[in-house]
């Protein structure tokens, strides 16, 4: 997380949040780029210094309250992401709303895991969605289904509930020549992984963006095993497919139907992380059994997650940054604070 906030911190003055956001629009043909920019960089720049105030508070505060400074955190930095995308942010007072609901009332034996959360058509999630291209959007969420979709979370998913999940670790070779490197998948009786090399490469290719094809990768796959050969460079592009995420030099596989593939890892977080913030504000005593006892064994998933999302969060954005602009973000000395 450190190096992403040294980076991030880039745009905290006013000149550098101007000139980013200037050229994000010039790059997207907005008529009067340079006035939007202008008018937009101090909302921009004190979005991006809240949201390290948040993060670095809830890193010493205790778990009782951490989901809420979280919650606001997370929803900063996705303004601030936002915010290069649609230079008119916010437009009217209904896309300031959280934009997602979740049950108002919970029942007495609640269960984390079978509650859901449910976009709603106007508010902040619905704008993320029409500026990320997160279409269509399902009518609810699912709780358990959120945490399966976060591969770094699936050990403490599958621990917490005894279910399993379909995130796959791949094994990555370095080839010597020309700095390649070889994706080698496991054999499977289930899920995509089942299908014959040709049917899986047709998979594959079918649920690709359009801004990321294996054939632009120069990807070739094995004649016998299900082998993917590409540059080292690429694996960052591949992390761009639905079907993939790289996290640490490790590269996950969703192995999982693809009527129901997982929501981006922004989105996944800023879903669970509303429903939590909630739980820590209106359900204080199943939140407090949760947090100052050792009763539940959600505690141990709930931990996990906000640890993972307090540690690589701000990479998520920074990597949106990187891969959306072409203006570089220049690493910055460590923090002195």
């Amino acid at each position: 997380m450190d190096n992403a906030w040294k980076t991030l911190r880039y745009l905290e003055t006013e000149p550098t949040a101007r000139k980013y956001l200037a050229a994000c629009y010039h790059d997207m043909g907005v008529e009067h780029a340079d006035r939007l920019a202008f008018q937009q960089s101090s909302r921009f720049l004190f979005l991006w210094k809240q949201a390290r105030h948040f993060y670095t508070t809830s890193a010493v505060a205790d778990l009782s309250i951490q989901p809420l400074l979280l919650f606001y955190g997370c929803s900063h930095l996705l303004k601030g992401m936002l915010l290069t995308r649609d230079p008119y942010y916010p437009q009217n007072s209904r896309v300031l709303q959280h934009g997602v609901t979740t049950r108002k009332l919970k029942r007495n034996a609640y269960l984390l895991m079978e509650d859901e959360i449910r976009p709603q058509k106007e508010g902040f999630f619905a704008q993320l969605a029409q500026a990320f291209q997160l279409s269509p959007l399902q009518d609810r969420y699912l709780v358990h289904d959120l945490f399966s979709s976060i591969p770094i979370v699936s050990d403490s998913y599958r621990i917490a509930t005894d279910k399993p999940c379909n995130w796959i670790p791949l094994r990555i070779d370095q080839i010597s020549r020309d700095d390649m490197v070889r994706i080698t998948f496991p054999e499977k009786m289930d899920g995509p992984l089942s299908y014959s090399t040709e049917t899986f490469i047709q998979y594959i290719r079918r649920l690709t963006p359009s801004f990321c094809n294996l054939e632009k990768l120069n990807g070739e796959m094995g004649k016998n095993i299900k082998e993917l050969t590409l540059p080292q460079c690429a694996l960052s592009e591949l992390d761009q497919h639905p079907l993939f995420r790289l996290h640490n030099n490790i590269l996950f596989f969703w192995n999982g139907s693809a009527s129901s593939l997982p929501l981006p890892e922004w989105a996944s977080h800023y879903l669970l992380l509303y429903l939590l913030s909630m739980l820590c504000r209106y359900e204080t005593e199943w939140w407090g059994e949760l947090t100052l006892s050792h009763g539940l064994v959600e505690r141990y998933l709930v931990e996990h997650f906000l640890d993972y999302h307090t540690n690589t969060f701000p990479s998520v954005i920074k990597k949106h940054f990187q891969r959306n602009h072409p203006m570089p973000l220049p690493s910055l000395p460590s923090d002195p604070y």
